[in-house]
């Protein structure tokens, strides 16, 4: 049982890593603090915003049938995830960029907050874990029905996605200079119109 668990939470970060890797709320906003504040704000906000995979990691391994009578949710929830980006690109676009080596008084706590509503609006958590457990399933790699194992497995796509947040965190901070250097402060035009476009692909998407 023991290596089954560690098994599912390995699994389960190895996959979260790998499914993290994409142009989403979370990145953007730990690439945007890591730039505008510092690496500690940036990990906290990442961290904030892997919290979210579990909710819907769990809801994919212990609520797969409800969530199926409620398929409609997740094309509103594409919406407001692009809205958000939209919005989100605009403050960018006309705010004005901060010197680099300012650093804002702002509480830890509001971070992991911000961090969590951006992860909690990203409609492909959803689906992304219940088209993966029903492939480990149809596979046999991961059959389970204990609460241990299924414990393991949604702590593990925190853990995943955590791990890629802090990477980028760790690597927009150590880059900052050299960026903010190459983007003549123009920083926050170029990431918000980068995200603009993300937006109204995902719009025309949904549509």
């Amino acid at each position: 049982m023991t290596l089954l668990v560690i098994k599912s939470f390995l699994l389960a970060t190895a996959i979260s890593f790998a499914g993290s890797v994409q142009l989403g709320p979370v990145n953007f906003g730990t690439i945007h603090t890591a730039l505008n504040k510092n690496k500690r704000s940036a990990i906290l906000f990442g961290l904030g915003g892997s919290i979210p995979e579990l909710l819907y990691s769990g809801i994919a391994l212990f609520g797969a049938t409800l969530v199926l009578n409620f398929e409609g949710i997740q094309v509103y929830l594409r919406y407001i995830t692009s809205a958000i980006l939209f919005v989100f690109a605009l403050v960018l676009i006309f705010r004005k960029s901060v010197d680099a080596n300012k650093v804002y008084d702002i509480k830890d706590s509001n971070y992991v907050w911000a961090g969590m509503l951006f992860g909690l609006f990203n409609p492909q958590l959803l689906p992304f874990w219940l088209l993966i457990l029903s492939y480990l399933g149809s596979n046999e790699i991961l059959v389970t029905q204990a609460f241990a194992d299924k414990a393991a497995f949604s702590l593990g796509t925190m853990a995943g996605a955590f791990l890629l947040q802090w990477l980028v965190a760790e690597v927009t901070t150590r880059k900052r200079e050299f960026i903010f250097l190459k983007l003549n402060k123009h920083y926050n035009k170029v990431l918000g119109s980068i995200i603009l476009i993300v937006a109204i692909f995902q719009l025309f998407v949904n549509t």
